[in-house]
C-alpha cells in the first residue's frame, strides 16, 4: 500500500511541474510592418521560456502624430515597456495581447 501511495504522489509532482511549464507558454502574433491589418494563424508564434512575453512596437514615421507608423509584433524575453512621441514599445503577458 506505501507503494501504491508514493507511486500517486510522484506521479502528481510531474503532473504539477508539466502544468507549470505549460502555463508559462503564451502565443503572440508575429510580423513585420504589419500596420493594424487582420492577423492570421500563419501570424503566431509560441512563446519558449516563462519569462518570454508578447511585445508590438509602434514607430510613427510621418511628419505628425496623424502621419504613417511602422508596427510591428512578436515575442521578446527582454521586453522593456516604454512611449515617446515617436516610440511606443507595449510588452504584455497573455495570449494574443499584443493585437
Amino acid at each position: 500500500m506505501l507503494i501504491k501511495g508514493s507511486l500517486l504522489l510522484v506521479f502528481i509532482i510531474i503532473l504539477l511541474n508539466n502544468m507549470k511549464i505549460e502555463c508559462g507558454i503564451i502565443q503572440c502574433y508575429s510580423c513585420s510592418d504589419c500596420g493594424d491589418s487582420i492577423l492570421t494563424n500563419e501570424n503566431i508564434i509560441q512563446t519558449t521560456k516563462d519569462e518570454d512575453q508578447c511585445i508590438k512596437t509602434i514607430i510613427k514615421t510621418g511628419i505628425n502624430s496623424e502621419g504613417q507608423k511602422t508596427i510591428n509584433r512578436g515575442a521578446s524575453s527582454q521586453c522593456r515597456p516604454y512611449s515617446s512621441e515617436l516610440i511606443s514599445i507595449d510588452c504584455c503577458q497573455s495570449d494574443f495581447c499584443n493585437k
